[in-house]
């Protein structure tokens, strides 16, 4: 069985982040970042300790607008804290979960409609209230958890979508490192018999 759907629907462990106790990270969290602009989810630009705080803030339910005085300091020790920083934003990134997201077998050829103009959190979202998912639990369910949904009830309906099985992606690692070490033992391409 694969370990990334075991671990993606086992509820997340309560998550506290810059003094915030945070809820379990949505598509709606990740589309009110990406209505900001967070570099977080959008890679739009280099991100900063107050792009953090913020996106801090929408995870916990926070109301937006004024930065308190701590939060301030918190920006000041981070900006000074390189180090500390980074960590912060290696849990960042650990609390989104993409490592149990399916991963899915590249498609040489276009068999799909495409998104057709929709955003992609919009399709999970729609595909999963279609199926009879309340909308509130659609939009609020770990990321995670809609994405292997919403895949497995594409696949019910017939989509052209391969999820990857773990031993398939162990032998794709293991072949591109025979590839990676080919040319190692070989470097004038000299054909072996």
């Amino acid at each position: 069985m694969d370990k990334r759907f075991l671990s993606a629907f086992i509820d997340p462990a309560p998550f506290r982040l810059l003094g915030r106790s945070m809820y379990p990270w949505c598509l709606k969290y990740r589309v009110r970042l990406m209505a900001f602009d967070s570099p977080l989810v959008t890679g739009s630009r280099g991100i900063t300790p107050a792009d953090l705080i913020f996106a801090c803030q929408v995870c916990a339910e926070e109301p937006l607008g004024e930065i308190g005085w701590r939060d301030q300091l918190r920006m000041l020790s981070l900006a000074r804290n390189p180090a500390k920083f980074e960590r912060l934003l290696e849990a960042f990134a650990g609390y989104i979960l993409v490592q149990d997201w399916p991963k899915f077998w590249e498609q040489t050829k276009k068999t799909s409609g495409g998104s057709k103009g929709v955003p992609w959190p919009l399709s999970i979202v729609a595909n999963l209230i279609t199926n009879g998912i309340d909308e509130k639990r659609a939009w609020e369910m770990p990321e995670c958890q809609a994405i292997w949904l919403n895949s497995a009830l594409a696949i019910a309906k017939g989509a052209d979508v391969a999820i990857m099985s773990p031993e398939d992606e162990a032998f794709m690692a293991e072949e591109d490192a025979k590839e990676a070490a080919a040319p190692a033992s070989n470097p004038a391409n000299v054909p072996t018999p």
